[in-house]
C-alpha cells in the first residue's frame, strides 16, 4: 500500500536569531482560597457550621448570586474542597482559579497564526507550554533538524554518540541522534520535500525568540522520523518500524500526517503496539470530501483527525464520519519550512493534525504518569462539538480546546461527552432456527457504536428492558451478544438513561446496514443508519449531484461475522426524475487493490421505470469477503443515470444480510 501526502506547501524565507528561554507557567490556582456556593435558604448556623468542618475562613460574602470567597490551609486545599463538598449548606466548593491575558508570543508569524487562537493554545500556555521530556515522533518526510525554529526542540538520543557509526544504545538503528529515515534506510532525516518540517513546526517549533512561528507544545521535544519518500509517498514497510521505533525509543504521541485508503494488518499491529507501550497515535483522517474510511486514522487507537476553517466549519476538502473523532484547524496554517523558511499557506488534514498531537504533547506534560488513555480522553471529550448543515456532527468529539483539555488533565474538571448511538451492526436478523446447531451465525455478536461508552459510565444494552450479555467495553463501542432471534427494542442505557433505541427484526441472517453516507456536486444527502437499517417509512434521501446523476457513496462498519460465505443486498427505495435511467449498485472488491485503485463490482444494474417503491434482493457476487476489509468496512456506490434536476431517490432500507 502506497499513502500520498495531503497537501502542498507555500513557503517564504527569514533568518533571524536563535531561540530563548520560555517563562515559567503561572499556578493554575489559588494555593489557599476557594469559591462556595450556598443552598438557597441555608441558615447561618448551618453555613457557620460548613466553615468549621472545613477548617474555611470567610473572606468575602457574594449575597446577590449566593456565594462565598472562603480561606483554608493550603495543604488541606483539596481536602477543604471535599469536605464543603459533603456539607448540606453547601450547593459546591470550585478552586479559585488564576486568569490573566492570554500569552502573546513574541514571534513574529504569531499575529496571524489564528489557528493557535482558535484551539486557545495561547490561553493553554498560561498553565503550560510542555515539558523537553515529552517527545513527538513527526513521522513524515523528515526534518530540518538545523532549522533555526525547531533546533532548540529536536529531539537528542541520549544513547548513541553522533557520527561513530555504531549502534551504541543497542536499539537496531546507528547514529539514530535526531531519528531515523527509514524510507532510505540511514540515521540522517533530511527533508528534502518539506512537508515533515512544516508538520514539526505546528507541534513545537520554538517559542518567543523573535523568530517566525511557534508551535502548540512549545517547549516538547520532536524526533524526525522518516517514512516517506523525498516524492512525497509512504510505503508500509517504512511506516511500520518507524511506528515500532517511536514505541520502543519511549516517545508519547506519534503524529501521522499521511492516509491511504486500504488496512495494512501489520501497519494495525504496529499501531495496536504503540497504544500497548503508553504511545498515543494521531493521524490525519485525509483530504477527498468523503465519509469512506482512511488509514492510519481509522484504526480504533488511533485519534483520527479532520481540518477545520477559521469559521469552525469542516474544510471543504476534509474527510468525515463516524470513524474521525476530532477535528483542527487545517487551512492557512503558519509554520515552518524548508531551508530555514516559513509559510503561511500549509494546509490540509496535515496541517490538523500536529495541532492535536502537540496539544496531547502538553497534557502528557501536566501530568506525571499519565496515560494515553488519561491524554485522549481529555483532548477527546473537552473538545467543542461542531454541528454542520448537511454534515450533522461530522466528528464523534468536535474541535479540540487546549486549555479545556488542560483543566481535564489537571482534575479542574471532569465527565465525559453525553452520550449518544451512532449506528449498531448487526441490526437484525438471527441464525436459521431450522438448523440443528444454528452454525457459526449463532456465535454472532452485535457492535453498539457511539460516544460517552467508555467506563466508569455504567453502559448496558437492553433487549425488551433486560441487559443483555456484555462481552467488551471501549470509549466507542460495547460489544454484546443481541439476544434471540426474534423481533425486540434494543436500547443503549447509560448510566441508568436510555440515551437511544431501536427496533430488532428477526430474519434468516443477521443484517448489517450503513454507517455513513455521502454524495458529491450539488447533491444533498439526508439520513443514515437510522433511516436506512429497516423498512418503518422513515426514509434516507439524495438528490441529483447536477450532472444528470444520482449518486450515493454508502459505508458499512463493524461487519464482522463468522463467516462471509454468503451475502444478499435488500434495498428498498423509489425514484423520482429518474425514469428511463438505471441503477447500479457496486461493492468495492479489495482483492483487486487499495482504494481507489482497484475495481468495485456490480452486484445488481436496474432499469428505473417509474416511481413505485420497490425492493431488490440479490445474492453479492461469490466471494464475498472480499467486499469486506480487515476492518469489517464495506464501500458502496450507487450510481443512477438520466437523472433530471429534480431527481431523487428515497430509500427505506440498505441492508446486507449474512446467510
Amino acid at each position: 500500500m502506497v499513502s500520498p501526502l495531503l497537501c502542498a506547501v507555500f513557503a517564504f524565507v527569514q533568518s533571524v536569531p536563535a531561540a530563548s528561554q520560555a517563562a515559567e507557567p503561572a499556578p493554575q490556582v489559588h494555593p489557599s482560597r476557594l469559591l462556595i456556593q450556598l443552598r438557597e435558604g441555608a441558615q447561618a448556623e448551618e453555613v457557620a457550621s460548613a466553615h468549621l468542618a472545613a477548617g474555611g475562613k470567610l473572606l468575602r460574602d457574594l449575597p446577590q448570586i449566593g456565594w462565598q470567597v472562603v480561606e483554608v490551609d493550603p495543604a488541606r486545599l483539596h481536602a477543604a474542597r471535599a469536605e464543603y463538598g459533603r456539607q448540606a449548606a453547601v450547593v459546591r466548593a470550585d478552586f479559585d482559579r488564576v486568569k490573566r491575558l492570554a500569552y502573546d508570543p513574541n514571534d513574529p508569524l504569531w499575529p496571524g497564526m489564528w489557528h493557535m487562537v482558535k484551539i486557545k493554545a495561547d490561553l493553554a500556555w498560561d498553565t503550560h507550554k510542555g515539558a523537553p521530556s515529552v517527545v513527538v515522533g513527526v513521522i513524515d518526510t523528515g526534518l530540518e533538524v538545523a532549522h533555526p525554529d525547531l533546533a532548540a526542540n529536536v529531539w537528542v538520543n541520549p544513547g548513541e554518540i553522533p557520527g561513530n557509526g555504531i549502534d551504541d544504545d543497542g536499539n537496531g538503528y546507528i547514529d539514530d541522534v535526531n531519528g531515523y529515515d527509514f524510507a532510505y534506510n540511514d540515521p540522517d532525516p533530511d527533508d528534502v520535500h518539506g512537508h515533515g518540517t512544516s508538520c514539526a513546526g505546528i507541534v513545537a517549533s520554538v517559542q518567543d525568540n523573535n523568530l517566525g512561528a511557534c508551535g502548540v507544545a512549545p517547549l516538547c521535544k520532536v524526533a524526525g522520523i522518516k517514512a516517506g519518500l523525498d516524492s512525497g509517498y509512504f510505503y508500509d514497510s517504512a511506516n511500520v518500524p518507524a511506528l515500532l521505533y517511536c514505541a520502543d525509543m519511549g516517545f508519547q504521541v506519534v503524529s501521522m500526517s499521511f492516509y491511504s485508503d486500504g488496512v495494512t494488518p501489520a501497519e494495525r499491529a504496529a499501531i495496536d503496539y504503540c497504544w500497548s507501550k503508553g504511545v498515543l497515535p494521531v493521524a490525519a483522517v485525509g483530504n477527498d470530501q468523503q465519509v469512506y474510511p482512511y488509514y492510519p486514522g481509522a484504526y480504533e487507537n488511533t485519534v483520527g483527525v479532520a481540518a477545520t476553517n477559521p469559521s469552525d466549519q469542516k474544510s471543504w476538502f476534509s474527510n468525515w464520519g463516524s470513524w474521525v473523532d476530532v477535528a483542527a484547524p487545517g487551512e492557512g496554517i503558519r509554520t515552518t519550512s524548508k531551508n530555514g523558511g516559513f509559510t503561511s499557506g500549509f494546509a490540509g488534514t496535515s496541517g490538523a493534525c500536529p495541532h492535536v498531537a502537540g496539544l496531547a504533547a502538553l497534557l502528557f506534560s501536566a501530568k506525571a504518569g499519565a496515560t494515553n488513555a488519561d491524554v485522549r480522553a481529555a483532548l477527546e471529550d473537552t473538545a467543542l462539538s461542531l454541528v454542520q448543515a448537511p454534515y450533522g456532527e461530522y466528528t464523534n468529539y468536535g474541535r479540540i480546546d487546549c486549555r479545556a483539555a488542560l483543566d481535564r488533565m489537571l482534575g479542574l474538571t471532569s465527565g465525559s461527552k453525553p452520550p449518544r448511538m451512532l449506528f449498531a451492526n448487526p441490526s437484525g436478523g438471527g441464525p436459521d432456527l431450522s438448523l440443528p446447531n444454528k452454525g457459526p451465525l449463532a456465535r454472532q455478536t452485535m457492535i453498539v457504536y457511539g460516544v460517552g461508552l467508555e467506563a466508569p459510565n455504567q453502559v448496558r444494552v437492553l433487549r425488551n428492558g433486560s441487559p443483555v450479555l456484555m462481552l467488551a467495553q471501549t470509549r466507542n463501542w460495547v460489544e454484546v451478544y443481541p439476544g434471540a432471534n426474534t423481533p425486540a427494542t434494543i436500547e443503549l442505557e447509560v448510566n441508568g438513561l436510555v440515551v437511544d433505541a431501536f427496533q430488532w427484526e428477526s430474519g434468516f441472517g443477521f443484517t448489517f446496514s450503513p454507517t455513513d453516507a455521502n454524495t458529491e456536486g450539488n447533491g444533498l444527502v439526508v439520513g443514515g443508519f437510522k433511516e436506512l437499517y429497516r423498512e418503518d417509512g422513515n426514509l434516507f434521501t439524495c438528490t441529483d449531484n447536477g450532472s444528470g446523476e444520482v449518486y450515493v457513496q454508502l459505508i458499512l462498519r463493524k461487519v464482522i461475522a463468522p463467516q462471509l460465505k454468503r451475502l444478499q443486498l435488500e434495498f428498498t427505495r423509489s425514484y423520482v426524475g429518474c425514469t428511463g435511467g438505471t441503477e447500479t449498485v457496486r461493492f468495492y472488491d479489495w482483492s483487486s487493490a487499495s482504494y481507489p485503485y482497484g475495481s468495485f463490482v456490480t452486484a445488481a444494474s436496474t432499469p428505473v421505470t417509474g416511481t413505485a417503491t420497490s425492493t431488490l434482493v440479490t445474492p453479492l457476487p461469490p466471494n464475498p469477503a472480499r467486499f469486506v476489509d480487515d476492518e469489517g468496512t464495506m464501500y458502496v456506490q450507487i450510481e443512477v443515470s438520466n437523472a433530471s434536476s429534480s431527481g431523487k431517490l428515497s430509500a427505506d432500507s440498505f441492508r446486507v444480510r449474512v446467510r
